[in-house]
């Protein structure tokens, strides 16, 4: 069966299982990541881009998976602060320890 383009995400291409937008993640994020580095957590920001999946939380048209975003925000924290991005990993998985997994 033909998966519907519409639910799929613009960075990966799967059927978005999770449809939690960007910025409401992002704001998830900030809370979990400040108890650790506050500044760490003022530099996460969700972005609006429009899709054909609503979030959960806000209603707002999204179009990126949490997987794709939790996996950026990943990368960015391994490069600033590998300690917080292993909490966040956990934290936040939506897969995202399998993903660090294959990459060792």
């Amino acid at each position: 069966m033909e998966q519907a383009s519409f639910n799929c995400c613009i960075e990966c291409d799967e059927v978005i299982t999770n449809p939690i937008c960007t910025e409401c993640l992002a704001a998830s994020m900030r809370i979990s990541i400040s108890e650790k580095s506050p500044h760490l957590a003022r530099q996460i920001q969700g972005f609006q881009l429009a899709g054909n999946t609503q979030c959960i939380f806000c209603r707002k048209q999204m179009a990126i998976c949490a997987h794709c975003f939790s996996k950026d925000i990943y990368h960015y924290l391994e490069e600033k602060n590998p300690h917080i991005a292993k909490e966040f990993a956990s934290r936040f998985d939506f897969d995202l320890r399998r993903y660090i997994a294959e990459m060792a």
